[in-house]
């Protein structure tokens, strides 16, 4: 699933196998999803936004299920993230479409960051507790 770290944003969402979403404010936009998928669109606008504010501490303790931040350096996760995140400026990541099943589910979403191309992944969330977190990424 990782095959080693790659460059800019791509870089660390592979590092910390997530993205984060952008909502989008487009007339052509979908409407809002509800219920279970709106729980899960809302873990992935968390993650958007810590990554946005660098809050690397909040993706690695709140966002990642424990086998996801093991995954991401463990202890070093956030300084991990930290450096691989340098410079990535301005990430912007859609999500393109949701699905449920069975307590998970699959977000496609496409990233961006100034300078960089765009590239389409999927996350995969699992349910934990009242919400979801963010167990991989699929490239």
């Amino acid at each position: 699933m990782l095959a080693g770290v790659k460059h800019g944003l791509h870089g660390l969402l592979a590092l910390a196998m997530v993205a984060g979403c952008s909502s989008g404010d487009s007339a052509s936009d979908p409407p809002p999803a509800e219920g279970v998928p709106r729980q899960v669109a809302e873990t992935v606008e968390r993650l958007e936004r810590a990554t946005q504010r660098r809050d690397f501490k909040a993706i690695c303790d709140e966002l990642l299920t424990k086998e996801a931040r093991e995954r991401a350096g463990g202890g070093d996760c956030i300084r991990l993230l930290r450096s691989t995140a340098a410079d990535v400026r301005r990430p912007r990541i859609s999500i393109l479409s949701i699905r449920v099943e069975e307590g998970r589910a699959d977000v496609r979403v496409r990233s961006t960051a100034e300078g960089q191309g765009s590239v389409q992944e999927t996350i995969r969330l699992v349910r934990e507790g009242e919400g979801y977190r963010i167990a991989a990424l699929d490239g």
